[in-house]
């Protein structure tokens, strides 16, 4: 039987961090959660967040947009088949703010949220 794996939870910057661990798996689960509601709702810019995967080659996969949403949710996101028929299925997961007022706003001008990371295995 499949379960979810916790792969790590981040807060969401305008650097790219990689989470903590490598994984193996296509599927994954990402629950966001603002930390202040008053920053995301009145006071600071709201932003998204890119997700992607850096492989042992030193490539990266396109980066997959997500947006900040109420329910946790679930991705497919394959390995390519071009990396994957080299060997490549361990990939380590990096995410960065996305928002239209990068790169000229403060990390500071920005509500603050959480990116959880879970993969199915």
């Amino acid at each position: 039987m499949a379960n979810w794996e916790l792969v790590g939870e981040l807060i969401v910057t305008n650097q790219w961090q990689s989470f903590p661990g490598e994984v193996i798996a296509d599927t994954f689960r990402v629950t966001t959660t603002i930390q202040n509601l008053d920053d995301w709702n009145k006071w600071k810019f709201k932003s998204s967040a890119y997700l992607r995967f850096y492989y042992p080659d030193g490539s990266a996969s396109l980066n997959s947009y997500i947006k900040v949403i109420d329910i946790p949710t679930v991705y497919n996101l394959p390995v390519p088949n071009d990396l994957r028929d080299l060997g490549y299925v361990i990939r380590t997961p990096q995410i960065i703010r996305a928002s239209r007022y990068l790169p000229f706003t403060p990390e500071q001008n920005f509500a603050q949220w959480n990116f959880k990371l879970e993969a199915l295995i």
